[in-house]
Formats: structure tokens, sequence, C-alpha cells
């Protein structure tokens, strides 16, 4: 396929990953009209006066319910499922045994044990154990039994234990007879045994009953009638308005204050997120070429945005605190990834997509962007030891300090800095902590490298590494002060210092196939493999070793943005000593296509800062007479060749910071190649 195919293909991509963003941050959006007052109890209401356009109810406060519900849990009843077959059973057995067991002549004190008998069953028996823990302690407690699908209500304080009803049943029959027969009916026959219990707790039905009656705690107390003045300007909110406020505010978000179009609202939803993509989409596309030309890339990014707009709009939906979302974990995964000022662009578009619906939509912007930004600058490095607690502390110093500005400038008073905002600040912070465990995830899943996996990449142990520096040992030597060139360039630019290097030491892993035809590999005083090779020859191999190493880096596993500094160390530039060899026995040659590198040119600076610093430093090596005036004349005419011929317009180099590169070479190899003090001979 060709280049202009791959690249349609990729666009339409691209095209296919917004469209389905926008149409899925859109659906995420309320799609009820907003809001429009804020209000805090103790401040003055500046808005204009407010007339309800519509009847609403006073909604009780979370404080009221929780009363409400605190006194159905303190006294609704136990329900006990009646069983009429142990009181006919154990009668009947007891009746039965009577008969056999006592003399026909005590007839009348066995029907009045009978009878005892029958009323102890008739108030009911249970076992103590089958009483719930949350009744024992209530005092005049009635529970409920159920008899006969009839519900009948019973003192728990008359119903009898089976202890209970056997001391009941003994002491109400030594009342009425002598103590000769009571010992001797009593002698005949064990009474307790005939005693069970006819009622047991019914746990499903006592839950189902006390649902239904938390379910039907009203949840208003009063009403508002259309054409009521709510708050007139300049009054003071206090708690009554609060409650009318809240209500309003309330009802209008269902819907009821919205006498516009849906469609208008949703035409503006609409507009909203396509301002929001759209101005993503340019910033990715002007600014950060090398992002946005990667639809994994885009893919990521988007998913970010839309995973953190729809859990923000739940929150919202759900009344739970908008601060309890770790909207800082978005610019910390991309500022790892990618550079700080896209994480932060990236952070303010899905801040401006809540902003619109967030409660206190100011306080939460500011205090939002504040811990964003401070997270940004922080994470950078945070593969350091240590640094990663560090500046999670910092996102909540800077969460708290917002916070406290805002309610400072706000009410100029302490007492209305709320101590639970705090504490959710710091739940957000603990998020943000995990959250940052999924880094290495999806550091995986789209390809990306972090500054963890570069720390890794940068030990010269490694196979490769260690592969280069026994094969090519001058190569070794060479690509470590690239490294410390191009590093100190990134440095001074504020770039990607980390990335830089680590591209460095493996810009010429390739060497490692054919070391012997690279000159800084040869031996001392050894004559070169290229003098009896034609100049086609020695630029194939010497040009080989760019695909040589991307093969490598493949074989390795080494990340995409590492094989691209190996991919366009050279750019597109020629093989220059022998391609001017070949003309030279070819004068009327007019194909020098085999003499010129695969490219592509450099896309972003931490590329052409490595080619500039390989071609100066290879280019010092070869200096016949080593002078602050050479080696500056040796970087002005190797870099201005260079931007001359366009290699470095694809990439965001700046003439600024070119101008600086230039003069950080000249220092850096003047200090290299300082004039030494001759020692003298030894005698």
């Amino acid at each position: 396929m060709t280049t202009t195919g791959k690249n349609t293909i990729k666009t339409w991509q691209k095209l296919v990953l917004f469209t389905g963003a926008s149409i899925l941050l859109v659906l995420s959006l309320p799609h009820k009209s907003a809001f429009h007052y804020e209000f805090q109890k103790g401040k003055q209401w500046m808005s204009e006066d407010i007339i309800s356009p519509f009847d609403f109810p006073i909604y009780k406060t979370s404080e009221e319910l929780s009363v409400d519900r605190n006194k159905i849990m303190q006294t609704y009843k136990p329900y006990f499922q009646y069983d009429a077959s142990v009181e006919q059973q154990q009668l009947s057995m007891f009746s039965a045994n009577l008969e056999v067991q006592i003399e026909q002549k005590y007839n009348y004190e066995k029907n009045i044990l009978l009878n005892l008998l029958k009323d102890a069953y008739r108030r009911y028996i249970v076992q103590k154990n089958d009483i719930p823990q949350i009744f024992t302690n209530r005092r005049q407690l009635v529970i409920s039994v159920i008899k006969n699908n009839i519900y009948e209500d019973y003192p728990l304080a008359e119903i009898f234990t089976p202890e209970e009803a056997y001391k009941h049943i003994s002491s109400e029959f030594a009342n009425r007879t002598s103590v000769a027969v009571l010992q001797y009916i009593f002698s005949k026959i064990d009474i307790s045994n005939y005693i069970k219990t006819n009622i047991s707790f019914d746990e499903i039905v006592t839950n189902k009953i006390k649902d239904q009656l938390i379910e039907n705690i009203s949840i208003t107390k009063g009403i508002v009638q259309a054409g009521t003045k709510l708050i007139a300007k300049g009054e003071t909110v206090n708690s009554k308005n609060i409650e009318i406020l809240e209500s309003f505010k309330k009802e209008y978000m269902n819907g009821e204050g919205f006498f516009g179009s849906f469609w208008l609202v949703l035409a503006g939803q609409i507009l909203l997120v396509f301002i929001c993509l759209f101005q993503l989409y340019l910033m990715l596309s002007w600014y950060q070429p090398e992002i946005f030309n990667r639809t994994q890339n885009i893919a990521f990014i988007l998913l970010l945005v839309i995973v953190a707009v729809f859990g923000s709009m739940q929150v919202i939906k759900s009344g739970i605190n908008i601060y309890l979302v770790p909207l800082t974990v978005v610019p910390i995964y991309i500022g790892t990834f990618f550079r700080s000022r896209t994480a932060i662009f990236i952070y303010m578009t899905i801040i401006m997509l809540i902003f619109i619906y967030a409660p206190n939509s100011f306080e939460f912007a500011f205090v939002s962007l504040a811990a964003g930004i401070i997270s940004v600058s922080q994470f950078r490095t945070w593969y350091r030891r240590g640094r990663l607690f560090i500046a999670i502390g910092l996102i909540f110093l800077f969460y708290g300090l917002s916070y406290v500005t805002v309610c400072l400038i706000k009410d100029g008073t302490f007492e209305s800095i709320d101590l639970k905002i705090l504490l959710i600040f710091g739940i957000n912070a603990i998020f943000v902590l995990f959250g940052c465990q999924l880094i290495y995830v999806f550091e995986k899943i789209f390809g990306f490298l972090s500054n963890s996996t570069l720390m890794e990449l940068s030990d010269t142990n490694r196979i490769l590494l260690r592969q280069l520096a026994e094969k090519a040992p001058g190569t070794f030597q060479h690509s470590m002060q690239v490294a410390n060139l191009a590093e100190e360039v990134m440095r001074q630019i504020n770039g990607e210092t980390l990335l830089v290097r680590v591209g460095a030491l493996y810009h010429d892993i390739g060497k490692i196939m054919n070391p012997e035809y690279f000159i800084e590999n040869q031996q001392l005083a050894g004559r070169s493999l290229h003098e009896n090779m034609k100049s086609e020859e020695s630029a194939k191999i010497i040009i080989k070793h760019v695909e040589d190493g991307i093969a490598l880096a493949k074989k390795y596993n080494l990340p995409n943005k590492i094989i691209d500094f190996i991919r366009t160390h050279h750019a597109t530039s020629s093989t220059r000593y022998f391609l001017s060899k070949y003309k030279e026995q070819h004068p009327d040659a007019t194909d020098f296509s085999s003499f010129a590198y695969p490219g592509p040119n450099p896309f972003y600076k931490e590329l052409a800062v490595l080619m500039m610093a390989d071609s100066v430093e290879a280019a010092s090596r070869s200096l016949q007479t080593v002078t602050p005036e050479t080696i500056n004349d040796m970087v002005e005419n190797i870099i201005n060749y260079q931007v001359s011929n366009g290699y470095f317009n694809d990439s965001d180099l700046t003439f600024n910071e070119l101008s600086l590169a230039k003069e950080i070479f000249k220092s850096k190899l003047k200090n290299i190649y300082h004039a030494r003090i001759e020692y003298p001979k030894q005698i």
C-alpha cells in the first residue's frame, strides 16, 4: 500500500474516533437545563429576585430524613409466625397422658392443669434466642403475630419463654391445690415436656414491612406556590432560604422549570462538545504531530476524556461530591507518555466539558486546574524513589490551598471552610495514588513509553548495550558522548531529557552487525575495509546499519519511540564521503539514490537534537586541528547544512532552540577537547 493510501486510512480512523467520542460525550451529558444560580449560607444573594414560575415541594434535608429513618428503626415491630399444630399436638398428648397416669379422683386438678397449659399457649410461647437483639432492649415492645394470615399485636412482656411458662403453670397450680396433690401429680408427669414454642420470628416479613415503612417516608414537608418570591437581591441566605432554593433547584434540574426546547439544549451540548474536541484536534494536528500521527495515541486520549467526563456526570447526577472524582490522574497519564503542555491542554478540555454542570462551577474550575497543573509538573519525574508520594502530597496540598483561597475570597472568614471537603481531597489523593498503578497497563496496551521504562532501558548492562560495548566499543563510546550532548541540549530547552538519552544510547546498535566497517571501531593505524570496495558497496554497508538497528530493536522488543531514533538519526541525508568519491569516478552519473538513507526526517525535537548531536560528535573526532575556532566552524557548518536541506522541517524545533543547541554543542565539545598540560618526561 502506498504512503498516501496509508495516510488516508489513518485520517479516516481519526475522524471515526473523534466522531464516536463526540457522540458518547453528548450522550453522557444531562439532557436538562443547567441551574444558573449559586448560593451559600450566610452570603448575600447577588442575582436578581427569584419568583417561582411553578409549584414545587419543599424537600426535607438529609438530616431530617435521617431522623425519620432512625425513628422507624426504633419503633417498627417484629413479626412472628404462629404454628397452631404445636398447641394441638402438645395439648392432645398431655390430656391423654393425664388420663393414663393420674387417678380419676384427681379429675378436678387435672382440668386445672390442662387449662393452665392451654392458657400458656394462648399467650404464646417463644424461645428467648428467637427474639433479635435489636428488640430485646425496647420497653413495652409490641410484636405482631401472624395467625391465619391476620396480624395480631401482642405485648412482648406477656409472652412466655418455655421456662417462664413452666414457672407460671407451677405457681398457679400450687395456688389452687394442696402441696401433697401437687407433688403427686408432678411426680407422675413432667409438664415441661409439653411446653413447646408456638411462635417463631419471621425475618423476611419483618424486613419487608420495615423497608415499606422507610420507603413511605415523606421526602417533602410543604409546598411553594407559583408566583412566590423565593429570595430577593441583597438578601442574606439563611437556612430556610437554603431549603427552599435547594428544592427549587432540584425541581428545575428535573425539567419542571425548563420552558425552552429540548432540541435546542441538545444542539448547545453538541456545539459544546464540538468546540472542545475541535480545539483538541487542531492542537494535536498543528503542534503535536508526533502524537497526532499515531491512531492509538488519539484513541488513548479520547478514551481518557470520555471516561473522565462520563464518570463526573454520573457523580454529579447522583449528588456525590464532585471532588471525589480523581480527575488529576488524566494529566498524569498523558504527561507520563506525552508532553506536559499536551496534558494540561487536554485536562483543560475536560474541565470545560464538566464546568457547566458542576456545582459551584467557578470553585470547581479553579480548584481542579490548580491541582491538575501541579500534578503534571510533579509527575514528570515520578519514577524517582519517593517522588510519587511527594507528588500525591502536593496534589492534596494544592487542592486544599486553592479551596481555602476561594473560601477566603468569597466570605473573608475561616468559618466557611468545610473540613469535610478537605477530607474528600485526601480521599481523592488516595484514589490518584492507586490510579497511578494503571500507567503500566496503559503502557502495554497502547505501546507507550513511560519514564520508568526509559530508566530500565538506559541501563548499560542490558543485552543490546552490552553487545554494543563488546562488539563495537568505539560506537558505544560515541553513543555515550552523543547521549551526553543531546541530553544537555534537551535540558536547556525543556525537552524530554531521558527519552533523548535512551534514544542516543540505542541509535547506532545496527553497527553491531558489521562493526569493523565503521571507522570508530577500527584498530589504530589499521587499514580500512573500504579501501578496496566500490563506493556504492561501501555506502550500502554504511546505510544498512539503520536497517539492521531497526531489526535488532524489534527483535529485542524496544519501544517504537526508541526505534524512531534509529530510523531518523541520519534522516534522508546521504553518505557524503562515498557519494563524493562516486561522483569523481562517475562524473556523468545522475542517479544517486543508493547513497541516501531511507529516513524519514526527524518529526519532533528530540529526534532532531539527536541527529545534530550525532553529526557534530562524529565530525569532531576527525578534526585535524582542534581549536575553539575549528569547533565553532564545524558545528555551524554541520547544523546549517542540515537546516538548509530541510531535515528539521517536520520537527517542532524553533530557531531559538536551534541557536541554543549550537552554543551548547560548542561549549561541550570544547570541554571535551580542552588543551591538556604537557607533563615533563621522567628522568
